[in-house]
């Protein structure tokens, strides 16, 4: 049987543990409560892309990489994902063109907004978009202009 004090060192010991596990990522404050639950969504919304790409043409995508360090295939596509992608959920615009040889590989992609204020992507604008080099000599070649956010950590 568990004494009062046991169970209120174990609840306190609990409640740290939760505040500590809550204050990791990239947290933030900004707007209070809210605006810390609303960041802790976003997190929830990177943690993979499901869903379906719908475009006005046919076109191709066989692309993978894993971590970014084992690219393979190519994908050229410009349409409207539907689902949970790029921190956002629900249908917005996407681009992205990708190629990858195992050890070699560029990245370009672009999200548009659903639910999320992001800025918006222009396709005129090259500085909107996320380009970066994957596999072993894509991290090491340049153009070293990949954001942060699309790298492996």
């Amino acid at each position: 049987m568990i004494g009062g004090r046991s169970v209120g060192r174990m609840s306190l010991g609990l409640t740290l543990a939760a505040l500590l596990a809550a204050s990791q990522g990239c947290t933030t404050w900004q707007g209070g409560i809210p605006g810390y639950f609303r960041n802790r969504l976003k997190d929830t919304l990177e943690i993979a892309d499901l869903g379906v790409t719908v475009t006005k043409t046919p076109q191709f995508s066989f692309y993978a990489a894993l971590l970014s360090v084992g690219p393979g295939g190519y994908g050229d596509v410009d349409g409207t994902f539907i689902g949970m992608g790029g921190g956002d959920i629900g249908a917005m615009p996407i681009y992205y063109h990708h190629f990858g040889f195992l050890v070699y590989g560029r990245e370009k992609t672009a999200w548009g907004n659903s639910i999320w204020n992001y800025p918006e992507y222009d396709p005129n604008n090259p500085e909107t978009f996320n380009s970066q080099g994957v596999g072993i000599l894509g991290f090491v070649t340049p153009p070293f202009d990949a954001r942060p956010a699309g790298r492996p950590t």
